[in-house]
């Protein structure tokens, strides 16, 4: 049979043994997801938090098994190409992530709200023991909801803001899924600790720029305001190529772990 060739039935036999494989474990991530949103429902920042951090940890751990000796074995001896294994991971780990947490953030939003409401009812806790802490509450869907109040902030409109949060979203995932090829242990700290250093440099290398362009250069103002503009452009163009960039790069490394 041959596997050079992008076949759309050997991906979806990938996902297919990746939902037998890890059934158990995707109810166990997923209940716990929705638990956390029924803490956290009122809180949008921390909301927008746990998707992202969830994110990095689900991308860079989706891959974890082929650093193990046997089952690193296993899963390359399948009768599937490179790009085919690493299309699944990056779907997986960006569009069923994403649809997933909304799903639990609505299941968690309504358990949440309905437990809550359930709570300020019983006479015992409200009167026995004089706790205050539950409140009765309508459904809300603040993560829906009130994320166009934020652009405000920014100057930008709600199409823009959407926009913006599934491009960060894309770089996360971009960034950890790399990091889980290449880092046999500790994927996600490593990764973490990998792009703190990264822009540390960018930090330093651009004061040294702005120095070296700038110094006493009498025309100073003019070259800010074009410089900037460059930047800017500069910074847009970056960010823009970093997910594809890291998705081949991506590739590329699992091949390399083949081999």
């Amino acid at each position: 049979m041959k596997t050079n060739i992008f076949n759309f039935r050997r991906v979806g036999l990938l996902f297919q043994r990746y939902f037998i494989e890890r059934f158990r474990w995707e109810l166990m991530y997923w209940g716990m997801m929705a638990i956390a949103f029924m803490f956290l429902r009122n809180n949008i920042p921390a909301m927008f938090g746990l998707v992202l951090i969830g994110c990095a940890f689900f991308a860079a751990r989706f891959l974890r098994e082929i650093h193990h000796p046997s089952n690193g074995v296993a899963y390359f001896i399948i009768p599937a190409t490179q790009l085919e294994k690493l299309t699944v991971a990056i779907v997986m780990t960006s569009f069923y992530y994403f649809v997933m947490m909304m799903i639990a953030y609505v299941i968690g939003n309504l358990l949440g709200t309905f437990l809550s409401n359930v709570l300020t009812n019983v006479d015992f806790l409200r009167d026995g023991l004089n706790m205050n802490i539950f409140h009765h509450s309508s459904l809300q869907w603040k993560l829906f909801e009130e994320v166009p109040k934020f652009p405000d902030i920014f100057g930008i409109n709600y199409i823009q803001w959407i926009t913006l949060l599934l491009f960060i979203f894309l770089i996360t995932q971009s960034l950890f899924i790399f990091g889980g090829i290449y880092f046999k242990k500790n994927q996600v700290f490593k990764t973490f600790a990998a792009i703190i250093l990264f822009y540390v440099f960018l930090g330093i290398l651009g004061q040294i720029e702005v120095k070296l362009i700038l110094g006493n250069n009498p025309t100073a103002p003019k070259d800010i305001e074009l410089w900037g503009k460059i930047l800017v452009i500069t910074i847009k163009t970056f960010y823009l190529l970093q997910p594809p960039f890291f998705w081949i790069v991506s590739y590329f490394r699992l091949t390399e772990k083949q081999v």
